[in-house]
């Protein structure tokens, strides 16, 4: 039932969406970084934030369902504090889509609230390295810093990602189809697949970006479920999660050096992405996120079946094949 008053939802956004749109008055403007040529709306984190709420509100008013079922936690304290921290980086983004808040300001706060709930949630913690290819291993004493390395390098890959329309909600369908191949959280990831639709509609008619208020929580948001489902399930390992994320995050990687050796700051966006690089040759988006999708999705999905080197090599020998290729 829930599943059709979500889709419901979805089609009375999308037949209002133009009065939303004007109401709110947030927009991405063309600057001398970005590709588009016109203004474009900042909502698509409105629509991730309005479909979890809905589902999330039904759960806990008409099944009373709203606890360790959802983000595999032991106490509803925790589920708590987290969705708290999700509403929070939601506006933090928001408030960053209107306002243009200084990397600095960012960080600090994206710091705060991980650390929050890492300090109040033990389960979010990375205590030890699972690897499909070696022998398990402790790091007990950095399990913190570690954790915290990892979400917000997480959240700075996906936030990287974002620079041309259906490659954030071709990242996002590619994390739903990993939760459903390993049977976790299948219920919540189907209401992420239904939002994403509606998203990636609109992304890729350039009516909405996903925005800061998108890009805050939504990668904090899975990379939490990544580390419940990775703390509760033998059969995910660290491995696999970081095929699923290595095309972002080695592009992530390589523009902080390149940013750094070029004495400018890291945090400042350009157009050497790995997709701008490649809008140089072919003009078109689709084919663009096609190329990329095609080196990276299928060796994602195969990396679950335990082909862990095949898909490394290739997907990195591919990407720095297209750096190399078109980086002038």
């Amino acid at each position: 039932m829930i599943y059709l008053f979500l889709i419901i939802l979805n089609c009375l956004i999308l037949f209002y969406y133009s009065f939303i749109e004007k109401k709110l008055n947030i927009y991405d403007y063309p600057s001398e970084n970005k590709i588009h040529a016109k203004k474009v709306p900042l909502l698509g984190g409105l629509i991730f934030i309005a479909n979890i709420a809905t589902y999330l509100i039904f759960l806990k008013f008409f099944h009373n369902k709203l606890s360790i079922n959802i983000f595999g936690f032991s106490s509803n304290i925790n589920d708590f504090v987290f969705i708290a921290s999700i509403v929070f980086l939601f506006f933090l983004g928001l408030v960053d889509d209107i306002k243009n808040l200084s990397a600095t300001v960012r960080l600090v706060l994206l710091i705060a609230i991980i650390s929050l709930n890492l300090f109040l949630n033990s389960e979010l913690n990375i205590s030890y390295i699972k690897l499909s290819f070696f022998n398990n291993f402790s790091i007990e004493n950095y399990s913190f810093f570690w954790t915290l390395i990892c979400f917000l390098l997480f959240i700075n890959a996906f936030n990287f990602f974002d620079g041309i329309n259906l490659q954030s909600s071709g990242l996002i369908f590619i994390i739903c189809i990993f939760f459903f191949i390993k049977n976790i959280f299948v219920d919540f990831f189907i209401v992420i697949m239904i939002a994403n639709i509606l998203f990636s509609y609109l992304n890729y008619k350039s009516r909405t970006f996903l925005g800061n208020s998108g890009s805050f929580f939504l990668p904090f948001l899975f990379g939490a479920l990544f580390i419940s489902a990775y703390n509760n399930d033998v059969s995910i390992s660290a491995d696999e999660i970081v095929i699923l994320m290595l095309i972002p995050g080695i592009d992530l990687i390589r523009l902080f050096f390149l940013r750094l050796l070029k004495k400018t700051s890291p945090f400042k966006g350009d157009k050497n992405h790995i997709h701008h690089l490649l809008l140089k040759k072919y003009s078109s988006l689709v084919v663009v996120v096609t190329i990329q999708f095609l080196i990276w999705f299928p060796f994602s999905i195969l990396q679950i079946f335990g082909t862990f080197y095949i898909a490394l090599f290739i997907q990195l020998f591919t990407y720095m094949f297209l750096i190399l290729r078109y980086k002038n």
